[in-house]
C-alpha cells in the first residue's frame, strides 16, 4: 500500500489551475517512523544457509507484497514494512516451499523469522501457522505498544477535549508519569515538554515539545499507539526522553468500520449527602461524545478496481460539553 501525499491551495478564481498544476506533481511518500522490520536466515535441514532464496512477504490485510532474495549467509532483511499481520513464502531450487503466517508487526518492531526449508519439490509446500515470538533479539528498544482493540475496549473515559488515548501511557507505561492533558509529562526522569509526538512518523511538536494538543487523534482513527522509552534507533531524534507513536489506520481490502457514543448528565447520577441535606440538586454534568469510522478498497465501478492498491479511510468524531 502506498499512503500519497495530497496537495493542496485554496479554489479561489484561476488558483483552480494552480490546484490541478500540483496534484499532477504529487508522489508517494513514506514515512519510516511508523515502520518496522522482518529479517531472518533461510537454511536447510543441516544449518546450512541457502543463497538467493525467494522470500515473499505479504500483508494479509491489503495483499501487498515484498520480494527480496537471500543474501550469500542466506540472510534476508526487510525494513520500512507497515504494521499489520503477514504471511512469508520461502523458496529455492531443490526445496518444498514453505509458508509461514502467525506474524504481527507491530510499530519499530525488528521481528526476527527464521525458516529451514525441507527437501524436496516447489511443488510441495509446508504452512507453519504458529505465532512468531515477540522476543527482541534485533533491538534494543524499550517500550509499550496498546493496539486498537485496547484503545478502544479499555475503559477510556471521556473528558475536557474528549477521548485521549495517551491517557493510557501515563497509567501503564514503566518510567512515564504524569497527566494526559496536562503536559507536564516526564519520561524516565525527562524535563517536561521533552518528549517527541509522531502522528504516521510525522513529527506534531510545537513551540512546546510534547505538547499533546496537536495529538488528540480519535481512537477509532488509531490503529496503534506506541510509547517508546530507551534504547531508540537513530531515525529518532529531538527528543530529550522518550517518543509517543501514533499510526493511524488504513484502508484494506476488506469494508470495514466503527462507532462510539458516550453520554454523561447528571441525570443519571446519585446526589451527594450533603447536596440531599441541604435540598441542592444534582451538579451539572453533560457531555457528549460520538465517533463514527470506516475505511476499504478504492473502487469504481467499470473504471478501477483498488484492491490490494489503492484504500480509504476516514474518522469523524465530535465532543460537545
Amino acid at each position: 500500500m502506498r499512503s500519497t501525499s495530497f496537495c493542496a491551495v485554496p479554489l479561489r478564481g484561476s488558483l483552480v489551475a494552480m490546484f490541478v498544476l500540483l496534484l499532477a506533481f504529487c508522489h508517494p511518500s513514506f514515512g519510516q517512523s511508523n515502520r518496522g522490520t522482518i529479517n531472518g536466515t533461510v537454511s536447510d535441514p543441516s544449518g546450512a544457509p541457502i543463497a538467493a532464496a525467494q522470500v515473499v512477504i505479504r500483508q494479509l490485510n491489503t495483499g501487498e507484497a515484498f520480494e527480496l532474495s537471500t543474501g550469500k549467509a542466506g540472510e534476508y532483511d526487510r525494513p520500512g514494512l507497515p504494521g499489520g499481520d503477514y504471511e512469508i513464502t520461502f523458496t529455492a531450487k531443490g526445496f518444498s516451499r514453505l509458508v509461514r503466517s502467525g506474524i504481527t508487526l507491530r510499530v519499530t518492531d525488528v521481528l526476527r523469522v527464521d525458516a529451514v526449508l525441507p527437501l524436496g519439490s516447489v511443488a510441495e509446500s509446508v504452512e507453519i501457522t504458529e505465532t512468531v515470538t515477540r522476543i527482541a533479539t534485533d533491538s534494543a528498544e524499550v517500550g509499550t505498544a496498546f493496539d486498537n482493540k485496547s484503545l478502544v475496549e479499555l475503559p477510556l473515559s471521556f473528558g475536557s477535549g474528549g477521548r485521549r488515548p495517551d491517557a493510557f501511557a501515563f497509567q501503564v507505561t514503566p518510567g512515564v508519569t504524569g497527566t494526559a492533558g496536562a503536559n507536564q509529562s516526564h519520561v524516565n526522569g525527562s524535563t517536561s515538554y521533552s518528549k517527541e509526538m509522531l502522528v504516521d512518523g510525522a513529527s506534531v511538536t510545537v513551540n512546546q515539545a510534547g505538547d499533546t494538543g496537536a495529538a488528540i487523534i480519535s481512537p477509532e482513527a488509531l490503529q496503534e499507539v506506541k510509547v517508546q522509552t530507551a534504547g531508540l534507533s537513530a531515525e529518532f531524534g529531538r527528543t530529550q526522553g522518550g517518543v509517543f507513536n501514533y499510526v493511524m489506520k488504513s484502508g484494506t481490502n476488506q469494508l470495514h468500520g466503527s462507532a462510539y457514543f458516550g453520554l454523561r448528565n447528571e441525570a443519571f447520577n446519585a446526589n451527594t449527602f450533603s447536596n440531599k441535606f441541604r435540598g441542592v440538586p444534582r451538579t451539572l454534568d453533560r457531555k457528549l461524545d460520538y465517533a463514527v469510522s470506516g475505511g476499504g478498497p478504492v473502487v469504481l465501478p467499470k473504471l478501477y478496481d483498488g484492491h490490494n492498491k489503492t484504500f480509504w479511510h476516514f474518522t469523524f468524531e465530535r465532543y460537545r460539553e
